[in-house]
């Protein structure tokens, strides 16, 4: 059986990916601070702000595109797929290459609020030295190059950690595939 764990390369272009972090670095006002016990990043959730709106759109049809490339790649047939789907806001996350920044050892469907989760997607927005998405019980290390989209299952059998950044910061793109009403 496979891993239902992709990447995909060059999906969107690299000097839109460099758009993206100078907008990110420009407005310090939209970013939340998180720090927990397993994660350390700095986020901006792109719907709360309206001058994101059409970058939402752009990034709405790679993931589209991508999308239907995956289901077709791994013969997921209407039968096993939900008849409604719905997908979560966008959040670019910033890791900083500062030793604390990371995303320990997790999964993204692990409770009641977040059980709607199906589908992670990830696009990394820079080439960067560390800062692997790891599959530790899968043997699989994800590097972060500019402009690919990493797609997976985020369910407990697929056991993920963002490692830390070693020379620069590691931004991300991100959002996840809901179970529709």
């Amino acid at each position: 059986m496979n891993n239902y764990v992709q990447v995909y390369h060059n999906v969107i272009d690299p000097g839109y990916c460099d758009e993206l972090i100078e907008k990110f670095n420009g407005n310090p006002r939209q970013h939340d601070r998180r720090e927990e016990d397993l994660v350390s990043f700095t986020e901006i959730h792109l719907y709360k702000h309206s001058e994101w709106e059409q970058d939402v759109q752009t990034i709405t049809q790679v993931y589209i595109k991508y999308l239907k490339q995956y289901r077709k790649e791994f013969n997921i047939i209407d039968a096993m797929w939900p008849k409604m789907v719905g997908m979560e806001g966008f959040r670019i996350k910033k890791y900083l290459p500062n030793d604390k920044d990371e995303f320990k050892p997790h999964v993204d469907s692990f409770d009641k609020k977040s059980s709607f989760r199906f589908l992670a997607f990830f696009m990394y927005l820079d080439d960067n030295k560390g800062g692997q998405t790891s599959f530790p019980q899968l043997d699989l290390r994800i590097p972060c190059t500019k402009g690919s989209l990493l797609i997976f299952p985020p369910l407990w059998l697929w056991l993920h950690s963002g490692e830390k950044p070693v020379d620069k910061p590691k931004y991300i793109l991100g959002s996840y595939l809901h179970y529709g009403k």
